[in-house]
Parts: C-alpha cells; structure tokens; sequence
C-alpha cells in the first residue's frame, strides 16, 4: 500500500507540475507528498526531481518511469471499479444450459431485460436435452441449467417449479368457444402429444383413463413448441406448458383453461460444488420473478 502511495504521489506531482497542487489532487498534505517522493527515489536509487528555486523538474529518469506507472495506477483504477461492477452485479460471465423449447420462449425476454441495466454482462446460452444439461451442471461447465425429468445426480443440486399448462388449439377448433375445457371433452379428440418417455405424457394419459375417456394421441412430439404450431395447423389439440403457449397466442393459436390441472414440472439446476457468484445469484432471482405469471397455484 506505501508503495502505491509513492507511485500515485509521483504521478501526481508529474500531471500537476507541482507539489502543491498535487497534495490538492490527492488530498493529502504537501508535506506528505514531499515524504512520499522522497521515499520513492530512496527505494528505487534513482533521482526522480531536480529542485530548483522551489520547485520539482522531473528527470529524464522520471519522464521515462513516468508511462509504465500511469498505466499500472490506470490498471489498478479498472480492477477497482470492475470489483465495483461486480459486487453491484453489473460485470461478469454468465453461462446457461437450457432445453432448446426453452431458449425460443421466455428465456430470451428474461435475459434481454437482465442485460439492460448490465452493460458489462456477457452471457453464453447453449441449448440440449435434459440430460445432457444435467451433465454438463455436474461437470461445472455451465452456472445454470434449465430442464425437465431431472433424477438427481451426486454434483448437482436443483430447485423445482410447477409451471402451469393450458390447452392450446386452433381458433377455429369446435371446442374454442368453450373456456374451459375438461379431459372428457377431448375423448378420442386428436392430440399433439409429448412422447411416451416424458413424465408429462404419462400424467396426462392416467388423466385420460381415470376419466375413462380414450386418448387419441395423433402425434408425439419432444417439445411444446412444436405442439402448439401443430395445434394451430389443425392437426389436433395439445395440452402444453403456459409458457410456450404465450409465444403463439394471437398467431391463429387460442388457449383455455384444462381441468384437471397436471402442472408441468421445471428443474432449475446449479453446480454443486461451484459457488454460486453474486451476478448467479442475482439472475436467478430475475429470473424467478420472470415465472411468475406463468407458476401453477396449489
């Protein structure tokens, strides 16, 4: 720290042209700032000032020195400020691993808004299966994970949110003037389904038997994405997360309330052994926020 002190009274004293007004510019006294030049040229064994009638005249030993210290002194300025930045949430990387239904949906508005505020953020987002989000979580690649069907795993922990689903289907669906529309409304109505190794699926077919209505699943797909362009092109109804549904609404797609309620299930999933930085912890809580609209209520 005495160091430093050296260093930023000799810059001063070179950008002033003097020890008075350098004092003034460090806020400090010119006494002090004599003793600090002093100290200076003791430690390194150079002359840094000539004094002539009262006044300092830098060496050409000085003007030399002088460059490599204002860039260490400008160096030292960024890092403090970027320590700023960062404790305020406003500088780092952020990585995310998400499911690529995810990545077309809210994901992208939730980080759009993040950044505004956060010119100095940057952000990589990478889009695979559940699985393979899980692992790369588990092997610390990425600092969030977006999924569904998550199992467990030893390295990563994870916070689970019930997002709420609807039925989506074309405006010109018979059952669109309905608003609500119940399992037995859709006995043997074609359906875009999710596939049968999604937990949803199964949710939705013990939904269907308990009713003791058949399930007429036309086509099997992985994401609701999908569903809800299939939905609006006729080809059959689709029972789908809100959040996917609100990219299609307005777009030939309606939506209506589905009873009963089988909430769809989102796995939110960070390293275990990685803490979690001050800028992780802040986007997790925008981005908490940002699901709010769409949570199922108990």
């Amino acid at each position: 720290m005495n160091r430093l002190r050296q260093l930023e009274a000799f810059r001063a004293v070179i950008i002033t042209g003097g020890v008075t007004p350098a004092a003034s510019m460090l806020n400090i006294s010119q006494p002090a700032v004599s003793r600090l030049i002093a100290s200076l040229e003791k430690s390194l064994e150079i002359p840094l000032f000539d004094r002539r009638q009262g006044r300092l005249h830098a060496t050409a030993e000085a003007e030399f020195l002088y460059g490599e210290v204002d860039r260490a002194i400008a160096n030292l300025e960024h890092v403090s400020q970027l320590a700023a930045d960062i404790r305020n949430q406003k500088a780092g990387h952020l990585r995310i691993a998400c499911l690529p239904g995810f990545a077309t949906s809210l994901l992208p508005r939730s980080v759009s808004e993040f950044l505004k505020s956060r010119p100095d953020v940057t952000m990589s987002i990478q889009t695979r299966s559940s699985a393979r989000v899980r692992e790369w979580i588990a092997a610390q690649q990425y600092d969030i994970g977006i999924a569904d069907e998550f199992e467990g795993h030893s390295a990563v922990t994870h916070e689970s949110v019930n997002i709420r689903t609807v039925c989506a289907l074309s405006s010109r669906h018979p059952l669109a003037t309905q608003k609500v529309i119940r399992v037995q409304d859709l006995d043997n109505v074609p359906m875009v389904m999710q596939d049968r190794e999604n937990r949803f699926y199964h949710a939705l077919k013990t939904a269907f038997d308990s009713a003791g209505v058949i399930l007429n699943h036309r086509v099997e797909v992985r994401q609701f994405a999908t569903a809800c362009i299939m939905a609006e092109q006729e080809v059959g109804v689709a029972i789908v997360s809100s959040i996917d549904a609100a990219e299609y609404v307005g777009k030939g797609l309606v939506t209506r309330a589905f009873e009963p309620q089988l909430p769809f299930r989102l796995d939110i999933l960070y390293p275990k052994y990685h803490p979690r930085s001050l800028l992780v912890q802040e986007f997790i809580e925008h981005f908490r926020k940002s699901l709010t609209p769409f949570l199922h209520e108990e």
